[in-house]
């Protein structure tokens, strides 16, 4: 019998519809433009970089979209951008690769193709800022404005959208307990995937009928994502326990403490997206070659929100044996492949020989629908008449969130199985 694991193997095996290769001609950065498909004459997908970034992972990113789309909205096919090269040099030497990537890209953004932020690249100071400069899109979902036929049939025009999306994502989000570095704000930018991430771990103990209250959280990754999931999971009363980030070099920054951290410190004290600097200070803070320091206290949920395919067997063992019981990706695809095969179909069967077998210990809230909150500010922004302000943004993806969590767990009572519950409902 067909599972939703064979429809999801299917469905990633599938070729995508456009790949699009640049090779610098400054540096050595390589960059990859991969659409699964135009939907509607429409794609979108964030720009990622990082040292190692191919093409396999941009077509696999993709598609991973199109699903998340096929869940947050807007209704476009999946695309994704990803850049092979170290953001963390110069910044004058990282903003060249961006500008001259935009460049290369130009035509589809204005046309078709949506991007933003997303490992590596930030979605206003750079995705936004240089898009502009080199393309003269106002925001970096212009062409999705611009080319999609819903939006293209809806009356309104392509103008309204275009200031909504520039100014909804940069709206300004007040946490009186946690200060912003923008005049004491926020932005929506900034707190949104977060928020999502937070609201599906929310929903599914609703659905439990259990509550968050003294739950323990360890959160990989502290960047916007996973910064945000721990500060809107702490309202709720849950202690995080560890954290990580990339420290200096190739260092692994750690926080723990099973008494619970400080979440709100934690944020307030991080240089840049990374964890503060271990010292007399933050006694709990370490650096580490790798990131075998962060499973080490009991816990009942874990968020991945570093990089990609993260989850290994042994990573799905030492969950289970520090007592995690819940998993919400906050990152795409978590599971993990060896990226150095050329083929694509095996990836595939390596992160579902991991899904299989986490599938069956742990209740997994898949990526497309944990991580989905800046895909629904998008489609949220689009519509006719949306909304600016930042509440109203948020309560969109709150629900949006909740009815896809709801439409997973009905009639679906197992504690575990939900990823396969989720490929049978969600992937086309």
């Amino acid at each position: 019998m067909s599972t939703g694991f064979d429809k999801y193997q299917r469905f990633y095996a599938r070729p995508p519809a456009i790949v699009v290769e640049w090779h610098d001609d400054q540096t050595p950065a390589r960059g990859w433009l991969a659409i699964d498909s135009l939907r509607g004459g429409a794609a979108g997908g964030g720009t990622r970089m990082r040292p190692g970034g191919n093409r396999q992972e941009a077509v696999f990113l993709a598609k991973t979209m199109g699903v998340k789309f096929g869940v947050a909205g807007p209704a476009i096919g999946g695309g994704k951008s990803v850049i092979d090269f170290d953001p963390h040099c110069s910044p004058d030497v990282k903003k060249g690769v961006l500008l001259r990537w935009y460049k290369h890209v130009a035509p589809y953004l204005k046309c078709c193709y949506g991007t933003g932020g997303d490992v590596g690249v930030d979605e206003v100071n750079e995705a936004t800022a240089y898009i502009h400069q080199v393309v003269g899109n106002t925001h970096p979902q212009e062409g999705i404005a611009r080319g999609h036929e819903v939006y293209q049939a809806d009356g309104e025009g392509p103008a309204p959208k275009i200031h909504r999306l520039k100014h909804g994502v940069e709206a300004r989000v007040v946490l009186p307990d946690l200060p912003g570095p923008r005049d004491g704000a926020w932005m929506i930018a900034d707190v949104s995937t977060g928020w999502g991430v937070a609201r599906s771990i929310q929903r599914y103990y609703e659905h439990r009928k259990e509550s968050l209250q003294g739950k323990r959280l360890i959160v990989e990754g502290f960047g916007a994502v996973g910064a945000f999931t721990a500060y809107y999971l702490a309202k709720q009363g849950v202690k995080l326990v560890a954290t990580s980030s990339r420290g200096a070099g190739k260092a692994i920054r750690i926080a723990a403490d099973p008494r619970g951290l400080d979440v709100n410190a934690l944020i307030t004290q991080r240089e840049g997206t990374s964890l503060p600097a271990p010292g007399p200070s933050h006694p709990f803070v370490t650096d580490a070659p790798d990131a075998s320091g962060l499973l080490r206290h009991e816990a009942d949920i874990f968020v991945p929100a570093a990089t990609s395919h993260s989850i290994s067997l042994a990573t799905v063992d030492r969950l289970g044996a520090l007592g995690v019981k819940v998993v919400s990706c906050g990152s795409n695809n978590p599971f993990a492949a060896d990226q150095s095969k050329a083929a694509l179909s095996d990836w595939v069967s390596d992160m579902l020989s991991v899904q299989r077998v986490a599938d069956e210990r742990l209740a997994i809230i898949p990526d497309f629908i944990a991580n989905c909150g800046m895909a629904r500010t998008f489609a949220f922004l689009m519509n006719k008449g949306g909304s600016l302000d930042a509440n109203a943004i948020l309560a969109d993806t709150a629900s949006c969130i909740d009815q896809s969590l709801d439409r997973l767990l009905d009639w679906h009572k197992a504690p575990t199985g939900l990823l396969n519950r989720g490929y049978e409902l969600f992937v086309p």
